[in-house]
């Protein structure tokens, strides 16, 4: 005889990248790489972060179809300088790529949580604010194969918080919003984002970790419900 139904709140858990399932680089170490892709490529620092910055929007939307690459000649451009040879923006890349080696690996409960909610038969989503290499760099990780739909803004030239970028995630999982718990750092306004399609939002908030000094985007005062650790979320997800 089978035994009784199990109730479940929601049919699935969507998932924010950085800050989230990774963790988030420290903004000065960011901005370290920066400075030294100008200085590989002899170009004015200062005004090559400020276009560096100006572009962000269109490097998370899918406007450079050559990747961070065509990224970097279109800063030097923009401040008036000879667009650099390609062999020459792929060596000056080499400090990012450094960065993105160091930070760009599971926190830790992610591969745990992700596990388990494999475990419990409950579809996985991620919704990642992201430039066009963070693509290539998922897929390589062990958290990908645990994670059933995966949308990037630089794939989709969707953003947080607009609501399209949670419906199609929403849409790609077969579930209805109402029907999902997502879990994000606070960036972008991610969480009233989701809380405004009809998800329950989730914060992960690590105790202890100083967010003052990290890469958060954007960042929204969140007052709703929190956790320190995502394994936290499973007693949520029977």
């Amino acid at each position: 005889m089978a035994g009784p139904a199990v109730s479940r709140a929601y049919d699935a858990v969507i998932f924010d990248l950085y800050g989230t399932l990774v963790p988030e680089i420290a903004r000065e170490e960011f901005a370290r790489t920066v400075r030294a892709i100008a200085t590989a490529l002899g170009l004015d620092v200062a005004a090559f972060e400020r276009a560096w910055d100006a572009t962000s929007v269109d490097r998370q939307t899918g406007a450079f179809p050559g990747g961070i690459p065509e990224n970097v000649r279109a800063a030097a451009a923009a401040i008036g300088a000879e667009p650099p040879q390609e062999d020459a923006v792929l060596d000056a890349l080499g400090p990012r790529r450094a960065m993105y080696d160091r930070w760009f690996h599971p926190r830790d409960g992610a591969l745990e949580t992700l596990t388990e909610l494999r475990t419990r038969d409950y579809p996985v989503g991620l919704i990642s604010m992201c430039a066009p290499d963070t693509p290539a760099m998922w897929r390589a990780t062990p958290l990908a194969p645990l994670v059933d739909v995966a949308i990037f803004s630089s794939e989709t030239g969707l953003r947080k918080p607009d609501a399209e970028i949670y419906l199609l995630a929403c849409e790609r999982l077969g579930v209805a919003p109402d029907r999902v718990l997502y879990c994000g750092d606070g960036s972008y306004g991610e969480l009233s984002g989701a809380a405004r399609v009809g998800m329950t939002a989730v914060e992960i908030r690590e105790p202890g970790l100083d967010r003052s000094v990290q890469l958060r985007p954007e960042a929204e005062e969140w007052d709703g419900p929190a956790v320190g650790d995502l394994r936290e979320l499973l007693p949520l997800l029977p």
